[in-house]
């Protein structure tokens, strides 16, 4: 069995990080101007989409660029590969304001499904019959990060705990003790990271139960009112709802990872390493994927980035006919001064 603790990081691994992240900025950018920009009628629903895309970007920069870092398994722990965040706080600090930022997806998504079903409750004209439970959620889903990021914070283990975790179970890799790169964590020796997982992850399912009930019940009073409801109006509101629901969903590609890795610790997979410590340049591609099922979903979206890919080559072509134009009269001056001389 190969060792859970390499000497070094894998080729391109910080590389590839750095790709996604320099795609997310233009995809993010792209996102926001369609929704500021290139959104009719939306009025205050664009700045919930701003919320959430803000928020997405943010999570996913600190991935790629602020904070990455390269796992190891099964031992719980692992390395920062980055070096901008470091210079100013520490590898668990790093790692505790990622997990806060992170949290805010949640509130973000959660106030634009409330957005949607209440625009789907005035179309009702019954109102929303959830209002005070809604205003609720919503202060609930904003001290989540605050509790989360306390919890995450007592999660840190001294150098001594340390020691003895790898000591007791992985001792080959006693050696990255020495870096100060590196960080490791046991939930034997601390309780805080049981509970604080098992806090968040109740938080998560009931949270994103409510999210649900709220997206079927938004659903099934547009399918009421649809007779009454011009094919125009009821085809803007389900796209809207089902962009969002598909947005939503693309947290995946972080529960599957974290899946992954739970797997892998418990069952002791050493010879798994190599594949789920590169997870988390999946996860990093949260945000692109966000912007692009917005935009795919979206038929305006789609034929305003069309118009403007095509007016874009149009003016490659232009310019190419132009320069051309301009040479053409030199290339024929000769022949335009030979005109015949008048008859005296």
């Amino acid at each position: 069995m190969p060792a859970p603790c390499p000497e070094t990081l894998p080729n391109g691994y910080l590389l590839t990080l750095s790709i996604i992240g320099g795609i997310s900025i233009p995809m993010n950018l792209l996102a926001l101007y369609m929704i500021w920009f290139q959104s009719p009628g939306m009025h205050g629903y664009k700045y919930c989409l701003t919320y959430m895309q803000v928020a997405s970007f943010i999570v996913e920069i600190n991935v790629t660029w602020l904070v990455p870092a390269y796992h190891f398994f099964p031992l719980t722990g692992g390395i920062a590969a980055g070096e901008i965040i470091r210079k100013f706080v520490s590898n668990h600090t790093g790692v505790t304001i990622w997990i806060f930022l992170f949290c805010f997806l949640l509130p973000a998504s959660l106030l634009c499904l409330f957005y949607r079903h209440n625009a789907a409750s005035k179309i009702n004209q019954s109102g929303s019959n959830n209002l005070y439970l809604e205003k609720l959620v919503m202060i609930l889903t904003h001290i989540f990060p605050f509790l989360t990021a306390f919890g995450t914070w007592n999660c840190q283990m001294t150098f001594a705990q340390k020691y003895e975790y790898l000591s007791q179970n992985y001792p080959e890799c006693l050696f990255w003790l020495a870096s100060d790169r590196f960080e490791a964590y046991d939930y034997k020796m601390n309780p805080w990271i049981v509970s604080t997982a098992a806090a968040a992850i109740t938080f998560l399912v009931i949270t994103a139960s409510y999210g649900g009930y709220h997206g079927i019940h938004t659903m099934i009073i547009l399918q009421r009112l649809r007779a009454h409801m011009s094919v125009q109006t009821y085809q803007m509101h389900i796209t809207a709802l089902i962009s969002l629901a598909l947005q939503m969903l693309t947290p995946s590609v972080f529960a599957v990872p974290v899946y992954v890795w739970v797997t892998v610790v418990l069952t002791n997979a050493i010879d798994l390493q190599g594949i789920v410590s590169w997870s988390p340049c999946l996860m990093s591609t949260h945000s692109i994927l966000m912007s692009s099922v917005m935009i795919v979903t979206n038929a305006t979206y789609r034929r305003v980035l069309k118009e403007k890919i095509s007016k874009l080559f149009m003016l490659t072509r232009l310019i190419g006919n132009q320069l051309g134009s301009e040479v053409e009269p030199s290339m024929r001056a000769p022949i335009s001064f030979g005109r015949p001389a008048p008859i005296s």
